[in-house]
Formats: structure tokens, C-alpha cells, sequence
């Protein structure tokens, strides 16, 4: 097998949507986040494909790829979070000046990426 070949990240699927964002809103304090968009077998998949334990043994890092599965289609080209007082995620059209907000860009893919596996 050549050694070019993309292997699939390991998936890890989230309990919300929720889960996600906030689990993105602590990665993006150390860089810039998005969330994937993509529809599989008649559903929605949002996830991110983040690399976690640099070094993991000597593979050099483990890429995962976060994600939910939803019914829906996003009803925003941003998820607009809220941690202050009480947690609160919304999918909005555009991003607004909000200090106590963090908003996520979705982008919209035509297919699954090819490093998404099994999910």
C-alpha cells in the first residue's frame, strides 16, 4: 500500500450539536474553526476534523473527526454560541458584533471528504 494514500480519521460522533460547538469553541482559542456540512444516506452531518495527541505514539498525531447526525439542514451559514449564564447555540445568517458570543462558520460540501470513515 503506498504511503500517500489518505487513511480516514478516527470518527467520534458527538451527542449534539451543542457538544460540537462548544467542544470547537475551546479549539478555536488556539486557532480557527468551521464546521462541515454534508449530506450522507438522506441525513445532515456536521463535524470538524481536528488533530489531537501531537506525538500519539510515533504516528505523529491522531487526526478525529467530531461530528452529529441530524435530520435537519442547517437553518445558518454560522452557529452563533453563547456560554454566559446559561449555554445557548442558534444557527444565524450572519455574524453580529457580540462579545459574549463565538460564531461558527459552516461550510457546505458538495460530499463526504474522503478522510471521513465509517460513520
Amino acid at each position: 500500500m503506498s504511503e500517500n494514500v489518505v487513511k480516514p480519521a478516527v470518527s467520534l460522533r458527538l451527542k449534539s450539536l451543542a457538544d460540537l460547538v462548544r467542544l470547537l469553541v475551546t479549539w478555536s482559542r488556539e486557532r480557527g474553526v468551521h464546521i462541515f456540512h454534508f449530506e450522507k444516506d438522506g441525513k445532515h452531518v456536521y463535524g470538524a476534523l481536528i488533530g489531537s495527541f501531537p506525538g500519539y505514539y510515533e504516528l505523529r498525531g491522531l487526526p478525529l473527526f467530531m461530528y452529529i447526525v441530524d435530520d435537519k439542514p442547517p437553518k445558518g451559514n454560522f452557529i452563533r454560541y453563547v456560554g454566559h449564564q446559561e449555554e445557548k447555540t442558534e444557527f444565524v445568517d450572519a455574524v453580529e458584533v457580540d462579545p459574549k458570543a463565538t460564531f461558527v462558520p459552516i461550510i457546505h460540501l458538495a460530499s463526504p471528504p474522503v478522510f471521513v470513515g465509517e460513520i
